[in-house]
């Protein structure tokens, strides 16, 4: 088996050719054709199609160590008052500003969907105060109404912003495992998103805005770290306008400009991670007037890595959400979009009738899971088949579904309350608490009914389904029990066939809704029975409530806790606990929960946290992929670039002369270098010196668009994707940064680059001013010396294109690039004979991309492969249908 050759002389032949499959110890010198290699995720060639998960990139949440951000510089920065180097007073700040933000875009929501409401409403009870019994013209304008509220909300999100549909939850949890999906957090989607929302909810379809608003919360913490337009913008203002610069704080010496930068210094994956988390958590809490609720939910149902440093952000996050739509409404009681309010029960004997309504309990919990799998099941089917419907059709078919599915509930909505006789009650003394107080009450609809009755149904269908669902609660004995049967099973139906359509929608509300009436109507028809005569039907209408929330979703601790918080009664703990808990149980003997079925449905490749345990009999080396190209610590230029050119991989293994592994090195970051012509021109006194654009003198002593406009038009990267723009050979969509301090760089997750500090360096630094954050820092020497002066960010732009290029003009081709410099030292490896189980749990934990193998020496190998890179381990790798096919 031979060995990686040894490389004498930096710019010898070995440079020209990257070293393929080092698995079998080849140390072939060409290029690995595209048909033969997999993607950055490890994409083999049976995935293919518009759904397959070849779309989707991984995202890279490991930090990245390299040589400039471990030396003594870096890691022994003075503390300052705002915290350490001012990252943890800006990750607080912007912690507030997330709770902050999210609390007033749910206030937006809810005032939005009140008034709408309300006016359908105040048309309603007009054609009742009347009298008119011309209820097809009624029928027509409710039916109307409706109509046009649904189908602008599919129109707006189907065609500005389609990754605006649905709840948002499932690409939510895809994200946060580590899964990029491009556009949904957009300025765009998060605007479509908030409209569409109020429009579908406000038209009276089965769905709510619970969903949305974690989608929301969750866009607003991620955009927060994306700086790149406000940082172009503070030095637009400074060059054209220096005046208003200085007194905005903009100045180079400004602290908007060093605030700014800290900012700048959160813009990675990892960090943007944390704050959507924190973001998801708020928009939750403020659905649900939740603070504790919304930390243990996205604990629980959308995180993956929830780190204990956060619990104080999130739980500081949480409650000025909802301490916002207390203000709001004026209550501090009320701070929800949906509350439940307290709930009144008998208190004689409540530990013995709590412990003899146990089983009844249990009961309602296992028929909840029931429900709730059979409805995860439906909907599963119902999906395949509309996707299919929908593969060769237009937006217009989409359309037409949310505005038959608007008619059929208008319909029911409408009909229903005529249907019956029983739905008719006397109305109570003006001074009873109950909605029968008035035909005029805020939850009352005499609606064709005699005078001083109320049509029970009509309230619930026509009014607030927040008031629906808290005068369920309450007392479920105030209404018919046939009212609350036909209720649940009406809206149980209308939910199944409306969620998953073309418009923004949540599940929650409508589930509390179908819940509370099933289980309010079990409530009373078991009170008829003597031995619980005395028992309260609320806890029942509240149970079931819990039951079809477990059923569906199958979330079991934020669950009891939201209940907990929404009702303030720490006496429904018991029975909500062996409710969820059982209904959890049976639910997931059958199906998924529903957010899981709606990422295997769009084939996101999300990882399971569960282990299997015969993950412990397979090895690493049974399912790495072993097509892996590796890259020396200095190559030409002209071998990076074919690498780029001829692969799609995204990690690349770095080796040492002697064929050892070092680090590993990404494409973007490989990508940078080349843009910014980041070439080593020789080796003097062991440190290289760097070649920064076309003219060293000025880009050092220059700012940031100077070094922009002057780049050489030779030296780009073309890409065959419509988001990219060129300008002077440099992308427009990055952003750039000027403080190697504090800012990420090239694209990478708190991958800096630093300044060189030799005789050349320091002579030519001595005239700047040192507290400049236009112009670059002097450091020590080190081994690690790279180009000063431009730094390229992303934000929610990827170089992770179909089929990039790269080109680079002849003279560029033979220069030799140090890949040792930007190289993230710290990867994780295996060995290849490691179990299985673990490198599965390194990708769930911690949220890896790549999972470099080393040979082990053992299985026959030679002992010369021990430390080399025999293979890589990605996400696709890990999915459930790929270990399938390798371990079988």
């Amino acid at each position: 088996m031979s060995s990686f050759p040894p490389i004498s002389d930096p710019t010898s032949d070995p440079l020209s050719k990257p070293l393929i499959n080092p698995s079998q110890g080849s140390s072939t010198q060409s290029s690995p054709s595209k048909s033969t290699t997999n993607s950055n995720l490890g994409l083999h060639n049976r995935h293919s199609g518009p759904n397959s998960v070849q779309k989707y990139q991984s995202l890279d949440f490991t930090r990245v160590l390299n040589s400039y951000n471990t030396s003594t510089s870096s890691s022994q920065q003075k503390r300052t008052i705002i915290g350490y180097s001012g990252r943890t007073f800006v990750r607080w700040f912007l912690t507030l500003i997330c709770g902050v933000f999210t609390g007033v875009v749910s206030i937006f929501i809810v005032w939005c969907i009140d008034r709408l409401t309300d006016l359908r409403e105040k048309a309603l009870r007009q054609n009742e105060e009347s009298g008119s019994e011309n209820l097809l013209l009624a029928f027509i304008g409710f039916t109307s109404w409706n109509l046009g509220l649904a189908v602008l909300a599919s129109i707006l999100s189907l065609s500005l912003a389609p990754m605006s549909l649905g709840s948002g939850i499932p690409e939510v949890k895809a994200y946060l495992n580590g899964i990029n999906i491009k556009g949904f957090f957009s300025s765009l989607t998060f605007a479509v998103k908030i409209i569409g929302t109020v429009l579908s909810v406000s038209s009276g379809l089965a769905v709510g805005p619970e969903g949305p608003l974690v989608h929301l919360g969750g866009a607003i913490g991620g955009g927060l770290t994306r700086t790149g337009r406000l940082m172009n913008g503070i030095r637009w203002i400074r060059k054209k306008h220096p005046t208003v610069a200085k007194y905005l704080g903009c100045s180079k010496n400004g602290c908007t400009t060093k605030f700014v930068s800290y900012m700048s210094a959160l813009r990675n994956d990892g960090e943007r991670r944390d704050f959507i988390s924190i973001g998801s958590a708020c928009g939750f809490a403020s659905a649900f007037g939740a603070p504790i609720g919304g930390i243990l939910f996205s604990f629980e149902e959308v995180g993956s890595h929830f780190p204990s440093r956060m619990l104080w952000r999130t739980l500081v996050g949480t409650s000025l959400a909802t301490f916002m739509i207390a203000i709001y409404f004026g209550d501090l009681t009320k701070y929800g979009v949906l509350t439940l309010d307290s709930i009144d029960t008998p208190n004689d004997d409540v530990v013995y009738n709590r412990f003899a309504e146990i089983p009844w309990y249990a009961l309602i919990g296992t028929m909840g899971g029931l429900i709730g799998a059979a409805f995860n099941a439906f909907w599963r089917y119902w999906q395949g088949k509309r996707s299919r419907f929908y593969k060769n059709k237009g937006d217009l078919w989409k359309i037409g579904e949310v505005a038959l599915l608007s008619i059929l509930t208008s319909i029911c909505l409408f009909t229903l309350p005529l249907s019956w006789d029983f739905v008719c009650r006397s109305a109570k003394d003006a001074d009873d608490d109950t909605f029968y107080s008035s035909s005029t009450d805020s939850f009352g609809h005499s609606f064709n009914c005699n005078t001083n009755q109320t049509n029970e149904m009509a309230s619930i269908f026509f009014g607030s389904r927040e008031e629906a669902i808290k005068n369920i609660l309450k007392n479920p004995d105030e209404f018919d029990e046939r009212t609350l049967l036909i209720t649940g099973l009406t809206f149980l139906i209308l939910l199944s066939l409306t969620f998953g359509s073309a418009i923004p929608s949540g599940i929650f509300m409508p589930t509390i809704l179908i819940g509370s009436s099933l289980g309010g109507y079990a409530g009373i028809i078991i009170k008829r029975i003597p031995l619980y005569s005395n028992m309260s039907t609320s806890t029942f209408a509240l149970v079931g409530a819990a039951a079809l929330l477990g059923g569906i979703q199958r979330s079991a601790v934020s669950l009891c806790v939201i209940i907990m918080e929404g009702t303030g009664e720490t006496k429904f703990l018991l029975p909500i606990v062996v409710t969820t808990v059982c209904a959890k149980w049976v639910g997931d003997n059958f199906n998924h929960g529903i957010y899981e079925i709606g990422m295997e449905l769009k084939n996101y490749p999300y990882l399971e946290h569960h282990v299997h345990r015969s993950y412990d009999q397979h090895s690493v080396g049974e399912v790495m992929s072993r097509d892996v190209t590796c890259l020396r610590g200095v190559e030409k230029a002209e071998t990076i670039e074919a690498v780029l050119n001829d692969t799609s991989y995204n990690g690349f293994p770095v080796v040492s002369q002697a064929g050892n592994f070092l680090g590993i090195v990404r494409r973007d970051q490989l990508v940078a270098m080349l843009e910014s012509c980041v070439f080593i021109e020789g080796e003097e006194g062991g440190a290289p010196a760097v070649r920064a654009a076309s003219d060293e003198n000025n880009a050092r002593s220059s700012g940031w668009q100077q070094i922009r406009d002057e780049s050489p038009p030779n030296t780009l990267t073309r890409s065959n994707s419509d988001e990219t723009e060129f300008k002077n050979g440099l992308r427009r969509n990055l952003s750039f940064v000027t403080n190697p301090n504090i800012a990420a760089i090239a694209m990478g997750n708190d991958c800096k680059w630093g300044t060189i500090s030799t005789d050349a360096g320091d002579k030519n630094n001595n005239n700047k001013k040192k507290d400049d954050p236009l112009l670059p820092l002097s450091t020590p020497p080190r081994h690690s010396d790279i180009f000063d002066s431009v730094y390229h960010l992303k934000d929610d732009k990827y170089l992770e294109v179909v089929d990039p290029e790269v080109e680079l003009s002849p003279a560029d081709r033979v220069k030799l690039v140090d890949i040792k410099s930007v190289m993230n030292v710290s990867p994780h490896v295996v060995l290849e004979t490691c179990p299985l189980s673990v490198a599965y749990r390194l990708f769930t934990n911690i949220g890896l991309r790549h999972l470099v193998v080393l040979g082990g020496g053992e299985g026959g190998r030679e002992e010369d492969l021990q430390g080399r890179v025999v293979g890589i381990v990605t996400r696709l790798d890990l999915l459930e249908e790929t270990l399938h096919d390798k371990l079988n």
